[in-house]
């Protein structure tokens, strides 16, 4: 068989693993423990705290059937040139909802330090009786 041939016979198989693959995964539904999640009580405020590898969050919130008022501060680990912070709701069998954006710094932007310094209000998913934070941290480039 000519080398040209087994390469392109070699790459089409790979790009078939690849496809079975990734349609493997379409459909998956992500899944929280329970202590990865607080749950959602109706009223507030309630306070709480949550720490990742990028940044510490201090929160407040107060929930509704249908809506949550969040009011959340920290401060980040390390320098940054990017911070983006999420909010996941989950149901009371742990399955992810919806994830929605608490904070997104642009560039260059300072995340404010203190609970009540960033507030936002989100629409939540009916079902929803749990939530949780995930965070993305872009580490400062340059000599700053």
């Amino acid at each position: 068989m000519e080398p040209k041939k087994f390469i392109g016979k070699a790459l089409i198989g790979f790009l078939v693993i690849c496809l079975i693959v990734l349609s493997a995964c379409v459909g998956t539904q992500t899944m929280v423990a329970p202590q990865d999640s607080t749950s959602l009580v109706q009223g507030g405020p309630h306070t709480g705290s949550w720490e990742s590898n990028d940044v510490n969050l201090n929160y407040q919130y107060v929930y509704q059937p249908g809506t949550l008022k969040l009011n959340f501060g920290g401060s980040a680990k390390r320098g940054y040139d990017q911070l983006l912070i999420w909010i996941t709701f989950f149901d009371a069998q742990g399955k992810l909802l919806e994830t929605k954006s608490v904070f997104s710094s642009g560039f260059r932007q300072n995340f404010s330090k203190g609970r009540g310094s960033n507030e936002k209000t989100f629409e939540i998913p009916m079902d929803s009786t749990q939530f949780s934070f995930k965070s993305m941290l872009k580490v400062r480039t340059g000599g700053r």
